[in-house]
């Protein structure tokens, strides 16, 4: 079974292969309760760029189309396991940079958010 994805999120980092492009993207996962937007996660991707596609650099606010698979890994620090987030993009298109404007707290750009990532384990996972 294939599962789809469409989200949005920051490009926070780029790793250029042979064979591709690799960005690590994070998503701001939203609530809004009493009327206001607030962030309550994130969520941080993996997501291999479509061959022959349009470049993005960090900071990019960029739009995914794909199908996500999940990865059950060891850490190398020997902590325990982690889940990875893997996302092959059919679609992908720069969204722009700026904080959307009918919901400007919905993104901010990234910085360290992977550091933050590190930290999720499968006994602390929001999922």
């Amino acid at each position: 079974m294939t599962v789809n994805v469409e989200f949005m999120g920051y490009v926070n980092r780029v790793r250029e292969y042979d064979w591709g492009v690799v960005y690590d993207v994070a998503h701001n996962q939203q609530e809004k309760k009493d009327g206001q937007w607030r962030t309550v996660g994130r969520d941080y991707f993996s997501v291999v760029g479509p061959q022959g596609g349009t470049r993005f650099v960090e900071n990019d606010l960029v739009n995914i189309k794909g199908t996500l698979k999940t990865k059950v890994f060891d850490k190398k620090d020997g902590s325990g396991k982690g889940v990875a987030l893997n996302v092959s993009a059919k679609e992908m298109s720069k969204h722009g940079t700026e904080r959307p404007a009918a919901r400007p707290e919905t993104q901010a750009p990234v910085a360290d958010v992977w550091a933050e990532a590190a930290e999720i384990t499968l006994d602390n996972a929001p999922f």
